[in-house]
């Protein structure tokens, strides 16, 4: 590589392949608004001026940008430089010997960019000798793409080709001219910022000219403004990370809106602190004065901390999580909870970190956090618990106090604290079991067997074991086979307002309805029954099965209709699963009120059956939890009434009523025959 520095394009190209970087913007000098049009008339009206020695050479100033090897990416200049290629291009379009320098210049903002550039690059000739306008030649061409139309970059590229053959094409030798070693009638001031940063970190230092502020450029300035009036100890080192590693770190994460997600990370730290409130347009109400030590020492060490250590992969995930647009109240919690350690620890991993984050962590993803107000709390509550950043682990062993978050999860944490520390064996098992993902840390079920057993390891491993064999990330691992062998046991389902539920897989049900994840939770007696029956070094769902084939429920038993007839599951919302009693009937709730059309149980077992005998039974009945819900069949009628099916013919009068317990079988037989 040559030890000159370049001050005109042949030489930069001699040099250097040129990347305009994904973070610039598209081409704007060939764009057809007034400033542009005013611009792109000045610049080649200057260009031809000095090309033809009319004036002197034509200075156009520093082009910026981070050369790595072969390569030059430009910061400042980008749109100089693409006007120069495309005047060169023009100037060179019947000489082969320039193509491979030209074709070191390239667009990777868009593939259709980089993809049309190569393409006049080799057309060029065609193009610029044709008696038509450049853009008119390039768009009737074979070659062009029509989607390319959609480009602004090449728009604008089509628009200052024209212009370029306009005010050039009574230039003679302008060949000759570009090419003089010693005559250079067009040059720039070269400048290679490699020591100061990455490409994207110079970008917003020095954002291309004439274009806005971005709202990152504008709150740093702010920010930074703030910080100066503190008279803190490290104003130059934060304002040069901000540039610097920060960016790096942002711009590693998220290349096609690492402002945005910058900019959201300083939005976190200030809405959990109550200096600004929950809204996207939070840094236009911004009163900065607000913004104290606190914060700049928070934003420091916990930026530091994880521009220096990538390999704490958990803690990076927790911090983006709560940096997009989708991130919940939960999020924001954990992004506190890294946030406040890092401060208190300042911005050092003193060997409590990890037992920090896990211990908050299952109490809030274990905590109803999905409103303001408690969001708050849980906020609140970790402020509370600050202090013990160190020793966590034994502040909840000695069932200190925590507020903010579910008590049955802090308790939970307070009994795992006590035998983490005298147990190391123990600890390992409730690591383990902690990581399933449907359980998110939340293993009490196992936990309190086998306190009942004296704190029996073995018995926590066991019963752990096969509550881990039933669920998957999100779900259970075989659909409604799980609820079919609870049923057989007893019914195992909870209340929610005047209904009860067969609870839904979700694990993050919020407020709304019961999930399994809470049934396996709280030491069900149903549950463990289930448990007690099944080996998880055996095939799970064999076992499942053989459960299900084996009950004794009775057919007057509602739970009946359910472990033998599995496609009643399908008549309620997934989001739901909700039964309601009505007059001594249990009815499925389609939805999640029962004001819509309901099921009564025993009638869809009984469409069911007579459909394994090819009849269509069709149900029948109004809206609302009251309604008269019936069966037709064969021109009767099939209604579900204290406990047995009456069929009713035309004329409304009873022709058969059930009377023993096998009630399914024993009406399906006579609507069969």
């Amino acid at each position: 590589m040559k030890e000159t520095t370049p001050d005109t394009l042949l030489e930069l190209f001699d040099i250097y392949e040129v990347e305009v970087p994904i973070i610039q913007r598209d081409y704007v000098q060939g764009r057809n608004d007034d400033h542009a049009e005013m611009v792109r008339e000045n610049l080649l009206k200057d260009m031809k001026s000095a090309i033809q020695g009319k004036t002197p050479p034509l200075d156009l100033n520093f082009v910026y940008g981070k050369a790595e090897k072969n390569k030059f990416i430009p910061i400042d200049g980008q749109q100089r430089l693409t006007t120069l290629f495309l005047l060169y291009l023009y100037a060179f379009y019947d000489d082969e010997s320039k193509t491979e320098l030209l074709c070191k210049f390239t667009y990777e903002t868009r593939k259709s960019s980089r993809d049309f550039l190569k393409k006049i690059i080799e057309k060029r000739k065609s193009v610029c000798i044709a008696t038509v306008p450049p853009s008119d030649e390039i768009e009737d061409s074979d070659w062009f793409v029509s989607s390319w139309k959609y480009d602004p970059t090449i728009q604008a590229v089509l628009t200052m080709l024209n212009e370029i053959k306009a005010v050039f094409s009574d230039v003679e030798n302008l060949a000759q001219y570009l090419s003089g070693n010693e005559f250079k009638p067009i040059t720039f001031k070269f400048h290679d910022m490699k020591n100061l940063g990455m490409e994207d970190s110079l970008y917003i230092k020095l954002n291309a000219r004439g274009k806005p502020l971005t709202p990152l450029e504008n709150f740093k300035a702010r920010l930074i403004g703030q910080l100066q009036k503190l008279n803190m100890d490290f104003v130059n080192q934060f304002e040069n990370f901000f540039d610097g590693k920060w960016t790096d770190l942002f711009w590693s994460n998220n290349k096609k809106n690492f402002d945005l997600t910058y900019l959201a990370f300083f939005g976190g730290l200030l809405m959990n602190k109550g200096i600004c409130p929950i809204d996207v347009n939070w840094s236009n109400r911004l009163e900065y004065e607000k913004i104290g030590a606190e914060i700049f020492e928070t934003a420091f060490y916990t930026l530091n901390f994880i521009s220096d250590n990538p390999d704490y992969k958990e803690i990076h995930q927790l911090i983006f999580n709560a940096l997009t647009d989708k991130c919940t109240y939960q999020d924001r919690v954990l992004f506190h909870a890294i946030t406040v350690y890092m401060y208190m620890a300042k911005g050092i991993d003193k060997g409590s970190l990890m037992q920090w984050i896990r211990i908050i962590k299952n109490l809030i993803l274990n905590s109803q956090i999905d409103q303001v107000h408690l969001y708050r709390r849980a906020i609140d509550g970790i402020n509370g618990i600050a202090d013990n950043w160190n020793n966590l682990l034994d502040y909840f062993s000695r069932k200190g106090s925590v507020v903010g978050f579910s008590p049955d999860q802090i308790e939970e944490e307070q009994i795992k604290a006590e035998i983490i520390l005298q147990n190391k064996d123990f600890a390992e098992e409730i690591y383990k079991a902690e990581r399933h993902p449907y359980f998110s840390g939340q293993i009490r079920s196992a936990l309190y067997y086998a306190i009942e057993e004296k704190a029996d390891i073995a018995v926590f491993v066991r019963y752990w074991d096969n509550i881990s064999a039933l669920f998957d990330e999100t779900r259970p691992k075989y659909k409604h086979l799980l609820r079919q062998a609870l049923l057989t046991f007893g019914d195992y389902t909870l209340p929610v307002s005047d209904y009860k539920t067969l609870c839904v897989d979700d694990p993050k049900e919020a407020a709304s309805t019961p999930s399994l994840k809470r049934l396996f939770s709280n030491q069900n007696k149903i549950v463990r029954q289930l448990l007690d029956a099944l080996t998880s070094c055996d095939n799970i769902e064999d076992q499942l099965r053989t459960i299900i084939n084996n009950s004794t429920v009775p057919q007057n038993d509602w739970r009946y209709c359910f472990i033998n007839f599995p496609d009643l599951f399908t008549k309620m919302s997934t989001s739901h699963l909700r039964l309601r009693w009505v007059d001594k009937e249990l009815i499925m709730v389609t939805n999640k009120a029962s004001n819509g059309y309901n099921y009564g149980i025993f009638l869809s077992a009984l469409s069911e059956l007579l459909k394994q005998h090819r009849l269509s039974p069709e149900f029948y009945g109004d809206l609302g939890t009251w309604a008269d819900r019936y069966l037709g069949v064969k021109e009767l009628n099939v209604h579900f009434k204290d406990g047995k099916f009456i069929v009713k013919d035309a004329t409304d009068t009873v022709v058969f009523e059930t009377a023993t317990n096998d009630l399914i079988t024993e009406a399906s037989e006579y609507l069969v025959s």
